[in-house]
């Protein structure tokens, strides 16, 4: 099987977890993981692994931006954003649903017990979740910008002690009166 990106037939067999074959490029350390065999390893786990904080998520350095081609099929593989606000992107084969992963990128998966939920990465659900985290982030980010930190936490404090006052709707219209004692 030739690499998807080092273009070679360079991809070996090796074991990539505990009864996971996988195929690895003996160039770039590439790997490529078939989908049924991935799901049976995923069956086989006694239980979910527990997720840890992706506050830390550290990108794998592999940096590709030319299409990747599926080993097994041949075809185009899409790419898919794996968390919010990180360049990290796994590619996966529409046709056979096969997997790569670039140089180090199983071991960050790993290194976040996420290795089991690979699968979800590529479902609507995920990529929506993805984009409204980095809108989110992305508004925060504009408000503390134009707002100052210091104000911007105000704010925030403000609007939760809003949110829950059983007078709200009173408050608001007070704060938002040019003269809130005109009659």
């Amino acid at each position: 099987m030739k690499c998807p990106v080092c273009k070679q037939p360079s991809l070996h067999l090796i074991e990539l977890a505990d009864k996971l074959p996988a195929n690895q490029c003996s160039n770039c350390k590439g790997i490529w993981v078939s989908s049924n065999q991935y799901l049976a390893w995923v069956r086989l786990q006694e239980r979910p692994f527990p997720e840890r904080d992706l506050d830390e998520v550290i990108a794998p350095q592999l940096k590709t931006d030319t299409l990747k081609l599926c080993p097994e099929s041949g075809r185009i593989m899409k790419r898919f954003k794996v968390f919010p606000s990180v360049d990290f992107y796994l590619d996966r084969c529409g046709h056979c649903n096969g997997i790569w992963f670039d140089s180090n990128e199983w071991d960050v998966l790993v290194s976040h017990n996420m290795q089991d939920k690979v699968n979800q990465f590529f479902t609507a659900p995920w990529q929506n979740k993805l984009r409204e985290k980095e809108s989110r982030a992305n508004m925060e980010k504009i408000y503390k910008d134009k707002l100052g930190a210091e104000d911007y936490k105000h704010i925030q404090e403000v609007r939760a002690w809003l949110e829950e006052n059983p007078r709200r709707a009173m408050l608001i219209a007070f704060l938002q009166a040019d003269d809130p004692y005109e009659v």
